[in-house]
């Protein structure tokens, strides 16, 4: 996009409040999460490479009109991180916690990824083009990573520099054995499959099934950008950073200890997940969420 086009869609976002309409978030058989709401509205079709602004534009009003809590006070990105994702947007603010710098990322997908009615096409796809499509559904993810730095054009932010996590030891205190030795995760990320790299640090971290329902089905934490990353499945910013401060240090440095308390919101926050496994119209697995209400918001 063109300077002036993101920065227009940026003062939109400023400007934006409100809560989310009701949604019941899903996460389904390729393990992308989206939020489905009772109410149908259209995707208009766009580029497959590059789309135009203003599908651009009318995409985020209906962002803005479903999941403003997502988007408020962020700023879209003046093309996707990674470049190769064009058929989504990524809004992003950042925040201090400690002496620490985080970003929170919010992307959401253009294109519908779910089965559709012929009734639910408007216009069919072509070779260049996405379908316009009738839906209830936005995909979506949100994550938080740490950052070196970030590059800004005024008030917008336009890219950033995660910080790397660069195969130093990753460390966590036995809490059911004292006699027992600091176990130590140390992995260097060009050399390693990331599935794998994401198991392990699951497994340092204490996240047991019994923890987290969702297992290897959505991750909750992994890497992202080359960098640990925490992910959630509420589309909010504020419920976001409510939840995030009560154990960010796991991000802070990963060559130190995490200190108990951190690591125990953090198993009391992902319990409170429930999953309930169901199937979409077209007879896939679905895995449906709900979270209980917790002191960590």
């Amino acid at each position: 996009m063109k300077i002036q086009d993101f920065r227009s869609i940026n003062r939109l976002l400023g400007e934006s409040s409100g809560k989310n309409k009701v949604g019941e978030v899903y996460v389904d058989n390729l393990h992308c999460p989206y939020i489905q709401f009772s109410e149908r509205f259209t995707i208009n079709g766009t580029s497959v490479t590059q789309p135009e602004f203003g599908d651009i534009k009318d995409f985020v009003q209906i962002v803005l009109k479903f999941l403003p809590e997502a988007v408020e006070g962020t700023s879209l990105l003046p093309e996707p991180r990674p470049k190769r994702e064009t058929g989504k947007l990524f809004f992003v603010r950042p925040m201090m916690f400690g002496s620490f710098q985080f970003l929170y990322v919010f992307s959401v997908d253009m294109l519908y990824l779910g089965g559709a009615k012929s009734e639910e096409i408007k216009r069919a796809g072509s070779q260049n083009m996405t379908p316009t499509i009738v839906t209830d559904r936005l995909y979506f993810q949100v994550k938080v990573i740490p950052v070196k730095s970030i590059k800004e054009d005024g008030d917008h932010v336009i890219d950033f520099e995660s910080k790397r996590f660069l195969g130093g030891e990753f460390r966590i205190e036995s809490e059911s054995d004292g006699n027992k030795p600091i176990r130590k995760f140390s992995e260097i990320f060009d050399e390693v499959d990331f599935s794998d790299t994401e198991s392990k640090i699951r497994e340092e971290l204490g996240i047991t099934s019994d923890i987290w329902k969702l297992g290897r089905i959505y991750s909750p934490i992994g890497i992202d950008y080359l960098s640990l990353s925490l992910r959630f499945l509420n589309p909010s910013l504020p419920k976001t950073i409510s939840q995030f401060k009560n154990f960010y240090q796991i991000l802070e440095n990963t060559n130190q200890t995490i200190p108990e308390e951190t690591l125990k919101s953090f198993h009391e926050y992902l319990s409170s997940f429930e999953v309930e496994r169901t199937v979409s119209k077209s007879g896939n697995i679905l895995w449906k969420v709900n979270q209980k209400s917790t002191d960590n918001g």
